[in-house]
């Protein structure tokens, strides 16, 4: 026999079922292979192993079987009970491993760009857009920290300033998942109410004589409040000029007012024909857009500005938020629920390029009385009166804030 003729017959002759002639070739054959006689050596003691692994097995069953029922049963539990630990911890084991691989591939995504990286950026937006659409209120103290499976949590104080005193209003949280955002405000009162309009005047010039009566109506009535209102107290005012103007015009027209300009209303292209919603007003519901002293910093790399003055800094700044926004105009959609979507930031933006930055309105704070010797100026049509505080028109030495 040959080797391949070996093979053929190795199954049967490793059980005993051959011919004893094919028995006696085959011997003849191992006796003279090496490489035949080594595969015989390993599957002889392969098959002892496994016999001695049988035996022990049958003898283990009989062992088992020769015990008390309730002890076996109690095996049987403990058993179980072994095999629920051995999971449990597998399962938190992967817990963990994945956890904390996700907390690291979700600061990265997060995180990689630096300030230009996705949850600055969301921030950048939110406080960008608030600044831009809520008249004399802005966002500060902002806190941002990334967590697990890809979210991301930002908490920012809402503020405003009404006299010299910069209050918190309310607290904004925002929660990220990937490039989903969602937020809550937590007003302190459990609402904010929008008490500063405005106008927009080539709106009103195209009113009826009525119409622009009830305007002056509204006006006188706004003097009349102001007049009430005892010394020592300070207010904000949401004033509406008669034309549009540019950042200088406006310092003229209040110069020699002892009253802090916290806020413009900047024309975009669509405030002439009133809020999306048909309404004449323009306000922090309405679609309105404009500029917070406090964002020139946020959104440029100057180091300080004149108060009444550097008007071109202050235009510089509107755009610059303007084209950000722009630039992150799903996002900004997402967050601002008043925003007339018939008209993209981008063409607001490209409006603003093209005719400059103009303002037909600010918001102004300061003395209650001091507010009240605007009535003398001709170039405001309309004004609406917001907040009053206790007397705070002094700057403080020093001072701070406990929050917890």
């Amino acid at each position: 026999m040959e080797c391949k003729d070996v093979e053929n017959k190795w199954e049967a002759y490793l059980n005993g079922t051959c011919s004893e002639e094919d028995e006696q070739l085959m011997d003849e054959h191992l006796n003279s292979c090496e490489r035949c006689q080594h595969r015989l050596e390993m599957e002889m003691d392969e098959q002892e192993s496994q016999t001695i692994k049988e035996k022990r097995l049958i003898e283990h069953k009989d062992r088992v079987n020769e015990l008390p029922e309730k002890k076996q049963k109690r095996l049987l539990r403990r058993a179980k009970w072994k095999n629920r630990l051995t999971n449990a911890f597998t399962l938190f084991f992967l817990f963990i491993l994945i956890s904390f691989i996700s907390g690291l591939l979700t600061a990265l995504y997060y995180g990689f760009g630096g300030e230009d990286g996705k949850a600055n950026q969301a921030m950048q937006v939110v406080k960008t857009a608030t600044q831009m659409t809520m008249p004399n209120v802005y966002l500060g103290s902002s806190g941002l920290h990334t967590n697990l499976y890809f979210t991301a949590d930002m908490d920012l104080s809402i503020k405003k300033q009404l006299g010299r005193k910069r209050k918190t209003i309310g607290q904004l949280e925002g929660k990220m998942f990937l490039n989903q955002l969602t937020v809550n405000r937590d007003w302190h009162d459990g609402q904010y109410d929008v008490q500063l309009y405005f106008l927009h005047p080539w709106f009103v010039s195209k009113q009826s004589e009525e119409e622009q009566g009830y305007y002056e109506q509204t006006l006188n009535q706004t003097w009349d409040t102001l007049e009430l209102l005892p010394e020592g107290t300070v207010s904000e005012l949401a004033i509406t000029f008669d034309d549009l103007y540019e950042f200088t015009e406006v310092y003229e027209l209040l110069e020699d007012m002892e009253v802090d300009i916290v806020w413009y209303a900047i024309d975009t292209g669509t405030e002439k024909n009133g809020s999306s919603d048909g309404s004449p007003y323009l306000s922090a519901i309405s679609d309105i857009w404009g500029f917070h002293e406090d964002a020139v910093f946020d959104l440029t790399n100057f180091d300080f500005i004149t108060e009444r003055g550097d008007g071109d800094k202050r235009e510089e700044a509107f755009t610059t938020g303007l084209k950000f926004l722009a630039e992150n105009e799903k996002l900004t959609e997402r967050y601002l629920p008043f925003m007339n979507r018939d008209v993209s930031i981008d063409e607001r933006y490209r409006f603003v390029e093209e005719h400059g930055v103009n303002t037909y309105g600010v918001v102004v704070t300061g003395p209650s009385k001091e507010l009240l010797k605007l009535q003398e100026n001709e170039a405001i049509i309309y004004a609406t009166m917001g907040d009053v505080d206790f007397w705070n028109w002094y700057n403080n030495s020093a001072g701070g804030t406990i929050y917890n």
